[in-house]
């Protein structure tokens, strides 16, 4: 069988893979293939912002991953839901849509970054957005992906929002401005109204009318094809696909460095026990992987118009239905949560060191549903976690899932911050109005009243909020996987986009800064074109 040939070859179509397919192929003149793992993102649960609950760890789009065993979590392995279908996770999120803190990508440019500060990257988050908000010239009026606030929020949600301003939080103007994202407010999402705005129905959908760009699913790619140091191509079971310019991958925080080290860049010795040939001795591939850990508050709360209310009556489940279709507001046109808070714990602190999530229904388990009576969550966690963890080969058979070791909390400072925030969170359901809809607080309980307490609810119950990334992390340095223009050190004609090139975790939910990188990525391609 022939081997397909394409310019450009982008191996795994999530949130930044689309882009780089999509405006690699504005040139007429370059062939660009696009592969991908999972199938279409043609369920309509998939287009339905609220479905996000009914693909959550799904048996069609999710690889089941699993961590080992968290020492710091009571040696709890945790499920690590991922996206493998057209458009990645950010098909299947809650589509809570935001930059973070100006100083995250700073942070990025001083960690060897160079070119990746916030004043850089700025016109990749405005050019990829369409912001249906207050006009402002730090955001965006003509991008593929749609930006909104909702149309109008839940009543216990905007109790949070008053109350966790009588407890002295600012009000935000705008979180995306650019500006301190420190404060309270509603929490943008990537939604057109009534519709998820992933860059796979935004970007690559159109672009898939144009006769140069050819997109596969359900093309597992198995590893990269060398000649000499050059990437030639992607073999995978369906056969060998040949670049003449360059291969993309773009298969994730996770997919991305197991596939690297299938192919031989990563730790040299660890490659060779597994008798895997060596391409390029590359250590740091699948280390400095980091993640948001959160724990949860659970209310019990008077009847305010929750989702579990809402869920537990078909009277009430149709008119949530109708307000969606005719008015583009209501539950199912918003992820999971509504409002969102950064705030300090350390007096004097730069700027906001956790992020606390409001969720206008509660549950024990994702998994398990609902609860059968009015609830309330306020998530909160730590913005910018200094514990690192690893990925890691389980063996050479690519059907294998990695060794995930997050190491959550190994680092003191971590659970710190969440014990302030935790604080935070209390002081918060204190104040009027949000006090007088709580009846009773389930998590972590009103007999944890101490740190101690706290902490053993966090031990045994606290888990990802699917944040992961940095396993191929760029930078000017000799570990660095990648150097500032995502290119694959010590091989030519590969690059990488997607999470895994993050040094440095942003403060808050991290698909736009995914988004992010995939234009930059095609900036450039473009440019070495």
């Amino acid at each position: 069988m022939q081997p397909v040939e394409a310019d450009i070859i982008v191996v795994g179509g999530g949130s930044a893979g689309c882009i780089v397919a999509a405006r690699m192929s504005e040139d007429p003149g370059t062939r660009v293939l696009l592969l991908e793992a999972g199938p279409p993102d043609s369920s309509p649960w998939v287009a339905l912002p609220a479905g996000y609950a009914r693909l959550f760890g799904s048996q069609v789009y999710d690889p089941k991953f699993n961590t080992e065993p968290v020492p710091a979590l009571n040696d709890r392995a945790i499920h690590w839901p991922r996206g493998r279908v057209l458009g990645g996770s950010g098909s299947v999120n809650g589509l809570v849509f935001l930059r973070g803190s100006p100083h995250d990508y700073d942070r990025w440019a001083q960690a060897g970054a160079r070119g990746w500060s916030y004043e850089d990257c700025a016109p990749a988050f405005r050019r990829m957005e369409t912001w249906l908000g207050p006009p402002s010239p730090e955001r965006g009026d003509s991008g593929p992906i749609r930006v909104m606030a909702p149309r109008r929020m839940a009543r216990a949600t905007q109790a949070f929002v008053d109350a966790a301003a009588a407890a002295g939080i600012r009000r935000h103007r705008d979180v995306n401005d650019g500006s301190s994202i420190e404060g309270v407010g509603p929490v943008q999402l990537n939604v057109d109204g009534r519709f998820r705005s992933s860059s796979a129905r935004t970007y690559l959908r159109p672009a898939m009318k144009r006769p140069n760009l050819e997109v596969r699913t359900g093309i597992q790619a198995h590893r990269l094809l060398f000649e000499g140091n050059r990437c030639v191509g992607v073999a995978t079971a369906q056969g060998t696909f040949r670049a003449r310019r360059c291969v993309v991958a773009s298969c994730g925080a996770l997919e991305t460095p197991k596939l690297l080290m299938l192919s031989g860049i990563g730790d040299g010795a660890a490659l060779q026990a597994m008798g895997l040939p060596v391409v390029v001795h590359s250590p740091d591939v699948g280390r400095n992987l980091q993640d948001h850990l959160i724990a949860k508050f659970i209310w019990r709360v008077k009847p305010c118009g929750t989702l579990n209310e809402i869920l537990a009556s078909k009277v009430k489940q149709a008119a949530m239905g109708l307000d969606w279709l005719l008015r583009k507001a209501g539950p199912m046109a918003v992820g999971a949560g509504e409002a969102s808070a950064f705030v300090r714990v350390t007096p004097g602190a730069e700027e906001a060191e956790a992020q606390l999530l409001f969720i206008n229904f509660a549950t024990f388990d994702y998994r398990q549903g609902l609860t059968p009576f009015p609830g309330l969550m306020l998530n909160y966690g730590a913005c910018r976690p200094d514990s690192r963890g690893t990925l890691t080969l389980r063996s050479p058979d690519p059907a294998d899932p990695p060794v995930i070791r997050p190491n959550y909390l190994d680092h003191p400072n971590d659970l710190r911050v969440m014990l302030g925030a935790a604080a935070i969170c209390r002081d918060i359901a204190r104040q009027a109005p949000l006090r007088d809809l709580i009846e009773e607080e389930l998590r972590p309980g009103p007999e944890a009243t101490t740190d101690a307490a706290i902490e053993a609810n966090i031990r045994a119950t606290a888990s990802t909020v699917f944040h992961p990334c940095g396993t191929a992390r760029m930078g000017s340095d000799d570990r660095a996987v990648l150097d500032p223009e995502l290119r694959v050190r010590g091989v030519e004609g590969l690059r990488v986009a997607d999470a895994s090139v993050f040094p440095l975790i942003p403060s808050p939910n991290i698909q736009p800064a995914a988004l992010m990188v995939g234009e930059r990525c095609a900036e450039f391609l473009r440019r070495a074109a």
